[in-house]
């Protein structure tokens, strides 16, 4: 189970990263601080934050007890149905802030951020009153800061490349470009989470997050240079 948690640190945040460096280095088009910050976060908040967001909410809802005894917290509590469907809202969230440019960003990332350090919070009193190290209630830590960080990072660099840009680009002409690159940046999404949720169920995670990763890759470099 700890290597389930460290692959989904990998697919979640990890794997985004690698495919927004890429893209922005096979990509001519991408001439601007605006337009590098822009390609990394439509890849988080695709992957990092959508994909991500709903298949939490899988977990926690059709497979709760799987998931509480990766915690190492009782089964068949009800409030995993709640915190299933906080991680949908997350999900949706993210869905829109890929599509949106404007302070829906700011509060998509406002939310992640109370959602994962509270989780963090209650992780590690729950370590220090029970001494649970059970994988879900301490790798999981790493992606709960992980993630917010990145986040307030990016758009955060995103704002400061927008204020400081010499010839502000129309908004017309900034959506349309950024049309194209939306979709590539779903494709790898899904790509690799099928692989990492393929292996998962076929018992063989290392190798469905290794395959759906080279082949997101692949498409990445594909389509940008297509």
């Amino acid at each position: 189970m700890s290597v389930t948690y460290v692959l989904r640190i990998v697919t979640y945040l990890i794997a985004p990263l690698l495919a927004g460096a890429l893209h922005v280095r096979l990509d001519k088009s991408v001439d601007s601080a605006v337009r590098r910050w822009e390609i990394m976060l439509l890849y988080l908040f695709s992957l990092g934050v959508g994909i991500s967001g709903v298949s939490n909410w899988i977990g926690h809802v059709f497979m709760s007890d799987l998931v509480a005894e990766a915690i190492g917290w009782p089964t068949g509590s009800p409030f995993q149905l709640e915190m299933g469907f906080a991680n949908l809202a997350l999900g949706v969230l993210g869905i829109g802030a890929v599509v949106r440019r404007d302070g829906f960003r700011e509060a998509t990332v406002a939310a992640v951020t109370v959602v994962s350090l509270g989780a963090t919070l209650v992780h590690l009193f729950d370590i220090i009153a029970s001494g649970n190290l059970a994988p879900g209630n301490t790798i999981q830590n790493f992606a709960n800061l992980l993630k917010p960080a990145l986040l307030i990072g990016f758009l955060t660099a995103l704002r400061r490349a927008e204020r400081r840009a010499t010839s502000a680009e129309d908004a017309t002409t900034l959506d349309r470009w950024r049309g194209p690159r939306i979709g590539v940046a779903w494709w790898f999404g899904s790509t690799i989470a099928t692989g990492f949720s393929a292996g998962f169920f076929a018992g063989q995670e290392i190798l469905g997050t290794a395959l759906g990763l080279v082949a997101g890759l692949g498409i990445v470099a594909w389509r940008v240079r297509g």
